[in-house]
């Protein structure tokens, strides 16, 4: 089983990858861990801290879609 952690964030270069390294890579019953960053518009370098920190997969949206 394959288990995929889903991070949202928007300009949180700071403190995404605390997040990410906070998730635990073996869970009883699963197989694999990875993890999803969805950035929604950042303009800091959000994403490249994400990367930086172990990120799996990577999803920029071109505009800002959540709340304001």
């Amino acid at each position: 089983m394959l288990l995929i952690v889903q991070i949202p964030c928007r300009n949180e270069e700071a403190g995404v990858g605390a997040v990410i390294r906070a998730v635990p890579r073996s869970v009883a019953g699963v197989d694999r861990v990875e993890v999803l960053v969805i950035d929604d518009g950042s303009t800091d370098g959000s994403l490249a801290a994400a990367r930086e920190a172990g990120a799996d997969h990577l999803v920029r949206l071109a505009g800002q879609r959540g709340k304001f």
